[in-house]
Formats: structure tokens, sequence, C-alpha cells
């Protein structure tokens, strides 16, 4: 769920940043980089909402001005997806014109902001989701216990660490900053555009502020009713397609490193290969594990197949030719370094194993639906890292229904292999007034893969005109 592309232009160090006082009514805006046009600051907010006076923590915001401040329609939001997309520092980077056309910059100031324990809010450095050499997958008893003790004990070293604010990560507290924010901003309605996670937040803002919301767009949708199981099985049959998708476009590709080979096999050899003993690769290794799961870094698309699919066909082609596991390092949950990941997804998006039997039954209906692929996707990667986690999920799996709200556009692609379309039809069931608009794309999100769909959202935002019923693109 996190737009992995856009995530990694925005990863920029907290030190670039102005060291900003603010307060919730009033924010003093400084330049975030020489060069850019964003402006950035800091907002103090509570730690708990539930008891403002016990703690505070900060979060790094940041704007880019309309261009055209007289004719401004409003404050534009985001939030780039994750759990733990940093937008702020996004903006702060210079790549909000990779993000809105420039009708929505000239009409809207695009803001965001850091969620805390992200980017240049306040830090949450716990080390990796999923750590290499730890069972992903159990096959007995003991390796599910090993699994379940690895996700224990990096749950109680963060808390260590970080006790008061693991404690308040969960979605409906990001939407409660996001409504901190908007206050300091001194308006009465924001707009908001949610790419994948970001569609779980804004549906969350939503449901607390409904009356707070201008325009709103959701996209890549992350439905928070159907629970870790059911996320798991759609992700692992669209996987499935995007794989065979894949190893489609490489045979038709002759500039694919595995161009004439069969793609399946080749990455079944290599897991193989890789589970018997783990691959060199530069001064680690890589095991079955962590190229399994480097499949939804790889197959998912944003804007094209040539980047991501292009890496992996080379980082197989390697293994397999080679020995040299390298093309995997970096792009696999397993190591995957963003803390805030997990510990808002143990608050969230539970496993809520019961036990080895448990996993074992869920992994062979996973396999069942998606022989290949298996269970390798990301509602998997956040069952695993939180199956032993020390804090209760306080925002567990459940329906998100929102009644009066003003009309929300929904996107989805009919082949998202990171969200599938399945959870956009059940929101779209859940806003009262919403309307769904479906893309025959493949790829994850529409706005970022599908520019039909892109123009209809960005009418919307610009007249608060949905399109007609039943429009298709």
């Amino acid at each position: 769920m996190v737009i992995k592309g856009l995530l990694a232009l925005g990863l920029i160090g907290a030190g670039l940043l102005p060291a900003v006082p603010s307060n919730a009514a009033r924010i003093d805006w400084k330049p975030c980089e020489e060069g850019q046009p964003a402006e950035c600051a800091r907002l103090t907010v509570p730690l708990d909402y539930a008891k403002p006076g016990k703690g505070k923590t900060e979060l790094l915001i940041a704007r880019v001005p309309a261009r055209d401040q007289a004719h401004k329609l409003g404050v534009l939001t985001f939030n780039p997806g994750g759990p733990g997309g940093p937008g702020a520092s996004m903006l702060a980077a210079g790549i909000v014109g990779d993000l809105f056309g420039e009708e929505l910059r000239d009409r809207f100031d695009v803001v965001s902001f850091d969620p805390r324990g992200t980017g240049g809010s306040s830090q949450l450095d716990c080390g990796p989701v999923l750590r290499p050499g730890v069972p992903v997958f159990p096959d007995s008893k003991r390796s599910y216990d090993a699994m379940v003790a690895a996700s224990r004990e990096l749950g109680k070293a963060c808390l260590a660490k970080n006790g008061d604010l693991m404690r308040h990560l969960d979605t409906r507290t990001a939407a409660r900053d996001l409504d901190s924010v908007r206050a300091a901003l001194g308006v009465r309605k924001l707009s908001y555009f949610g790419p994948s996670y970001g569609s779980y937040l804004g549906a969350t803002y939503a449901q607390l502020f409904p009356h707070r919301i201008d325009r709103m767009v959701l996209d890549g949708i992350v439905d928070h009713s159907q629970g870790s199981t059911g996320f798991v099985l759609s992700e692992a049959r669209e996987m499935e397609r995007g794989f065979d998708r894949m190893a489609a476009w490489c045979a038709a590709t002759p500039e694919c490193a595995l161009h004439g080979r069969d793609v399946g096999k080749v990455f079944d050899a290599v897991v193989r290969k890789a589970d018997r003993r783990p691959l060199p690769a530069g001064s680690t290794t890589v095991n079955g594990d962590q190229i399994r799961m480097a499949l939804p870094m790889f197959l998912p698309t944003l804007g094209g197949f040539e980047g991501p699919w292009t890496a992996f066909a080379s980082a197989l082609a390697k293994a397999s030719d080679a020995g040299d596991g390298s093309g995997f390092v970096g792009n696999s949950y397993v190591g995957f370094p963003e803390s805030a990941y997990a510990a808002v997804s143990c608050m969230d998006f539970p496993g809520e194993f019961r036990g080895y039997a448990d996993v074992r039954a869920r992994l062979a209906v996973a396999r069942a639906v998606a022989p290949r692929v298996g269970a390798a996707v990301e509602g998997w990667v956040m069952a695993a890292a939180c199956s032993g986690w020390p804090i209760p999920p306080t925002n567990p799996w459940k329906p998100t229904p929102i009644k009066d709200a003003p009309p929300v556009l929904i996107l989805n692609n009919t082949h998202d292999p990171a969200t599938p379309l399945a959870g956009a039809i059940s929101l779209q069931r859940q806003i009262r007034g919403s309307r769904l608009l479906v893309s025959d794309t493949y790829g994850h999100t529409s706005w970022f893969n599908n520019e039909c769909a892109r123009n209809h959202a960005s009418t919307y935002f610009l007249t608060g005109k949905l399109p007609a019923r039943g429009t298709t693109c």
C-alpha cells in the first residue's frame, strides 16, 4: 500500500527542514529548501487526543501555495500511502509537479504532513518490518514460534524507545492530526486526495469529520471491512495475474533480461535454490522468503511497466545465471526499514493469527488461489510483522460507514495487485452518495496509471462535478 516510487523520492533528511515553532492557532511558514516552492513548518499536536494535556508530539507540514491566489479554490491535502508515507517530505523535495497537474496547482494550495513517526515528524526508528533470516511463511510450529517471537521482540524494543508514541499511531489518530492541520491552516473545509493506504486515512477522516470535507478522491482502495484473510486472498489472486502479465510482457519485449525464457520457471528455480542456501548479495545474502517478498515491490506498477518489471527481470536473471541475489537487496519487504509501516499496521491491520494451524490453513488457501505467488503480498507482510506485537490493535478490521459527507469519488483499476477492485466496490457501499469510477487498467492506483481517470478526478476537484454514473475509463 506504499506508493513506493514516490515514497523513495520523498524520503529526505529531517535535518534539511527548518525547526519552526508553531501551535494549533498559527503556522509560521518558512522555505523548506533553497530553490523549491514548498514552505515548511512544524505543528505541535496532542500525543493522545483523549487526553490532550498529557503529552505532545510534532508534525512536519508543508505546502505549495496556489499559483493563482486571486482565484484559489481552497486547500488540497493528500497522503501518499503507506502506512507511513511522508507527504510533507515529498512536497519539500519538490516533486509536487509529478503529483498534480497545472490546473490543480494553479487553483489549490497543496498541503501535506508527515504522519507521526515518519519523515520529518516525531521519529520512530526500530529496525526492519521483517528481519532477514526470520521465517515469513512458517512451515512448522517451530518456525511459526520464531516468527511470532521476532515480532514480539521488535515491538518490545520499539516500545522501550518510543512507548508513548507507539501507542498512538493508529489511523484514527492520524485523521485527527489531519484535522489539526486543517484548523491550523484556518480553513473551514479541505479537499483531499488519498491513494493506496491514503484512501483508508481519507475514509477515516470522512467518518470522523464529514462536515470538514469539500471534495475528496480516494484511489486504490484499502477496505477496512475485509479482514486480514480476505485482504491476503484478494491480493494473492491479483498478484498471480500480475506475475503472468509481467511474464507475457517479458516474452514480447526483447529488452527484458529474461526474454525468450520461462519467467515463472526461472523464478521458481531461484526461490528453491535460495531456500536451500541463501544467495550471496554483496556484503549480505538473500533467502527464498526475501525473494518472494520482492513480488509486492516489483509487480505493482505506477505509470508504466518498464521500471519495476525491467528491474525484476534483471534481478532474476542475475540470481539465476550468476547466483547473485543483489538485485533483491532493498527491493523486498524482508528488511524494509520503515518502522512506522509495521507500527501503524499492527494497530489497524492485524493478522489475528490463532496459532500455527491457522497460519498453515491460510497459506494453503493462498497457494490454492495463487499457486506461484501464494501469500507473498502486503497483507501477509502486515500479518507476519504483527504476529507477536505487544500492543493490542486499537483500530482493528471493521467497516467504515460514512453517511453525512459530501459526494466522494472513488477510483480503482480492474487489475490492481496491491488494492484489488473488490475493496473499492465494498467501500462504495459504505459511503453514502459516493461514486465509483473503474479504470480498465493494470497497476496500482488509477491516478498514476490512467489519464482518463486522472482527468475525471481533476475535473471533480476543480468543479465539484462527479463523473456520470456508469462512467468507466
